[in-house]
């Protein structure tokens, strides 16, 4: 009967043994992911700010009562890869005389995490 004891003793010794390491590696871990964290915040944070970009694409659609223009663009650098995106439009008025399909130059500004199309004009076909 005294050996049944001593084996319930070890296993519970070592079941405790095996929870108090792993929540300590899982603690570390966890350390490292929010210290990374942070660091990848700061680092955007820093990049952030009043940039502007000038780039071309081409118009797929025009809200003129939402201001919006849908472009296809080239990678925008530091900032996105090129794809097919909605673009507020600082002023509506910027977004006269477009049609889908027209080739544009455009430029956008970062207005703290909002990016605003304040500038566009057509450009020749290629």
């Amino acid at each position: 009967m005294m050996r049944l004891w001593k084996v319930v003793v070890l296993v519970n010794l070592a079941l405790a043994l095996g929870v108090g390491l792993g929540y300590l590696r899982w603690a570390r871990e966890n350390r490292d992911l929010r210290a990374e964290l942070a660091r990848i915040q700061e680092s955007t944070r820093r990049q952030a700010g009043n940039r502007t970009w000038t780039i071309r694409g081409v118009v797929r659609s025009v809200v003129p009562r939402l201001g919006v223009v849908f472009l296809t663009h080239e990678a925008i650098p530091g900032l996105m890869s090129g794809m097919t995106m909605g673009f507020e439009a600082e002023e509506a008025k910027l977004l006269d005389g477009l049609a889908a399909g027209d080739p544009v130059r455009f430029t956008l500004r970062e207005q703290g995490e909002r990016v605003r199309l304040i500038a566009i004009e057509k450009v020749p076909r290629p």
